[in-house]
């Protein structure tokens, strides 16, 4: 996602609503900015030498009577700057692009397990009850406010369990990474965190965190450990 607005900026094909979202993560987002400034430099990088090259031309051709004779040499060290910065681009962004798809091939919103919802008399329905049908519809947005509300009145786990969930739905993983971080989990809810932290942690491109996280999952060998398993083979 990150990558993907900041290839679009470049190409100047940011819709309106990109380019709020561009903007926002910029100011908010420490990680998307030092992403960006790190394809912003790669590029300048390349123009920079490539102006270089131009200028050192026109220089020998206006100190010259007659047009400059073509050497391969005098452009290899501009070749090899090109190559070097394009190899950098393809490792960073096709690191970004595998830790993404992994991340979208093992993802799945953890079902509500906690509250049976009807969906008839919603007057008479609590906050904590609202949440979860707003969760169940994957209105996710709406889940997200009404489990704030919720944790107001109770301190039950699960109710931040399954807001971290939502955040993540929304592309707020950093966010959720801090819920799962910094809530002192249960035993029913100790090992599924664990594991949504690791998909955080991969998709945020924090691997060596991923990594560690599910080895401790793959040692328990109880919740997900298989997939776990799996996935560190990828990594």
């Amino acid at each position: 996602m990150m990558h993907e607005l900041i290839e679009k900026y470049f190409e100047h094909n940011l819709t309106e609503e990109e380019k709020l979202l561009f903007n926002k993560l910029l100011v908010e987002d420490p990680d998307f900015k030092k992403e960006f400034e790190f394809y912003s430099e790669l590029k300048n990088a390349v123009v920079v030498s490539e102006r270089q090259k131009i200028k050192k031309e026109i220089q020998q051709f206006e100190n010259s009577d007659d047009m400059p004779i073509f050497n391969l040499k005098r452009y290899l060290p501009y070749a090899a700057i090109l190559l070097v910065m394009l190899s950098l681009w393809f490792i960073f962004f096709s690191n970004n692009s595998n830790n993404t798809d992994l991340y979208n091939s093992y993802f799945e919103a953890y079902p509500n397990t906690e509250v049976s919802n009807t969906r008839s008399d919603m007057n008479d329905k609590s906050v904590i009850e609202e949440a979860f049908i707003a969760y169940d519809l994957e209105e996710y947005a709406k889940a997200n406010e009404l489990f704030d509300l919720a944790l107001k009145i109770s301190k039950v786990d699960y109710i931040p369990f399954y807001k971290a969930i939502s955040l993540m739905e929304l592309e707020q993983h950093k966010e959720a990474l801090n819920l799962f971080e910094s809530v002192n989990w249960s035993e029913a809810y100790k090992e599924k965190s664990m594991w949504f932290k690791s998909l955080c942690f991969l998709k945020l491109n924090q691997v060596k965190k991923a990594k560690k996280e599910l080895t401790l999952l793959t040692e328990k060998g109880t919740f997900k450990s298989s997939e776990a398993k799996e996935l560190l083979s990828k990594l």
